[in-house]
């Protein structure tokens, strides 16, 4: 039955585009132009919003990009202070604050009345 109504909807759709060309005299040939061009300016802007290269795309890809930059900005901000830790344990630079944590991290150096407390970095990220 549902076969039946959809091939009615499309002969009922074919006579009222028959009767539209008959009502305004309109000649097969610029028939056939005007429906070669309307189907041509659809495709193409289908293809432009939907299409491999289209609007879609372009702003999903934008997105990714602005997530890259992100990502990359803190691994560069990750990268610097590496950096500046490193020239902090530099021998001309010596930062002794910087040591003395390193080696109660590192080596487990404490004085005895002192209480360590170390965290956790896994649990941190």
């Amino acid at each position: 039955m549902h076969l039946n109504s959809s091939k009615t909807a499309a002969k009922i759709k074919i006579m009222n585009l028959y009767n539209f060309v008959k009502k305004y005299n309109i000649s097969k040939t610029l028939f056939v132009v005007y429906f070669t061009f309307f189907t041509l300016i659809i495709y193409f802007i289908s293809c432009i919003i939907f299409g491999q290269k289209g609007l879609i795309t372009y702003f999903a890809l934008r997105e990714e990009i602005n997530n890259r930059d992100i990502i990359k900005q803190e691994l560069i901000n990750e990268v610097n202070a590496k950096k500046n830790k490193v020239d902090g344990m530099n021998v001309e630079s010596l930062d002794l604050d910087l040591l003395d944590e390193e080696a109660r991290k590192n080596l487990g150096h404490s004085n005895k009345n002192e209480v360590v407390i170390y965290k956790n970095e896994e649990e941190q990220k």
